[in-house]
């Protein structure tokens, strides 16, 4: 008897509302809806509040996107335009009065495997009266000083050419809330 007691009293307790929960005073309130900073507004619309100083432009809506993704394709097809120049100009770098000259290859960036680009000597070019008189060891160091001419030669080239790209990329990441455009 005592086990059907027991099964009685887990089924009652089982199919009862407050068989084993505390009541719990629950409120009610008006709530206001709340948007998120997360929100997508789609086809270009913009939060419209007064208080915020931007102009009420907290996200890009699609349409912004959509365009920023444009202009995006448009970056790295200049980026690989000029990747395709600078690889096809001749930069060198001398050293010992210009009597030692090393022609460097510039080698763009393979992404994603190899973000950095790559310098390489293509060419090496030494006065045969330089040559004749010259010790070793001097040799070597004008060598050494030529590569590292070359390659700065090329670093400077490559930063110049990039510059006309700055521009383009701050506009995108202003328009993503990630970097504002430079101050002047």
């Amino acid at each position: 008897m005592t086990k059907l007691n027991a099964i009685a009293t887990i089924i009652i307790a089982a199919t009862s509302t407050s068989g084993f929960t505390l009541p719990q005073q629950q409120q009610y309130a008006l709530r206001t809806p709340s948007f998120s900073s997360t929100e997508l507004k789609l086809f270009g619309s913009k939060n419209k509040d007064p208080s915020n100083p931007s102009g009420g432009a907290n996200q890009p809506g699609m349409m912004d996107q959509l365009a920023m993704f444009k202009k995006a394709q448009e970056i790295a097809q200049k980026k690989n335009a000029l990747d395709k120049e600078l690889s096809n100009e001749k930069i060198v770098g001398t050293a010992a009065d210009g009597k030692i000259q090393i022609t460097v290859k510039y080698i763009p960036p393979q992404l994603p495997a190899n973000p950095t680009p790559g310098y390489e000597a293509a060419n090496v070019e030494i006065d045969e009266g330089y040559l004749e008189n010259v010790s070793a060891e001097d040799l070597s160091k004008a060598l050494v000083e030529a590569i590292r001419d070359g390659e700065n030669c090329a670093m400077e080239k490559v930063a110049e050419k990039y510059k006309s790209l700055e521009e383009d990329m701050k506009g995108i990441l202003g328009g993503m809330g990630g970097m504002a455009p430079s101050q002047k």
